[in-house]
């Protein structure tokens, strides 16, 4: 019994956090966002990747280590030469996974970290008791 009273159990439960990022390459915004889903994960929090683009042989080691999951990746970077249109292309690419998220993914979560302020209306979508992070990191 002493044994019992001397680990004393978290009566607070940990998070469910997912976190929504176009590609999960190897930048800046990118570390970020794996620099505070491993801090969560070790926390105690349940912590998730969605994003549009992830290519496990370009990226940081740490994203291996984490649940990634990928939709739109069939979605276009860029509209031509020089990289124009790539914000457009970005915004469009967070919408269908905040879309896909929401109504496909069949994901619980209790907090979203989203690395665009596009995918905040979107959350009035999804079940009250959500709470929504916006990161804007580009």
């Amino acid at each position: 019994m002493a044994e019992e009273q001397g680990r004393k159990r978290d009566p607070v439960p940990k998070p469910s956090v997912l976190f929504l990022h176009p590609d999960l390459g190897v930048g800046g915004a990118e570390r970020l966002v794996l620099d505070a889903a491993l801090a969560l994960q070790a926390r105690g929090c349940s912590v998730k990747i969605w994003t549009a683009h992830y290519d496990p042989g370009h990226c940081f080691a740490e994203s291996r280590e984490l649940p990634v999951r990928c939709a739109g990746d069939w979605l276009p970077r860029g509209l031509g030469w020089g990289g124009r249109g790539a914000a457009v292309c970005s915004y469009v690419r967070m919408v269908f996974l905040a879309l896909y998220v929401l109504f496909l993914a069949d994901e619980e979560f209790d907090v979203v970290v989203c690395d665009q302020a596009i995918c905040i209306p979107l959350s009035l979508c999804s079940e009250p008791g959500h709470t929504v992070l916006s990161s804007v990191l580009c």
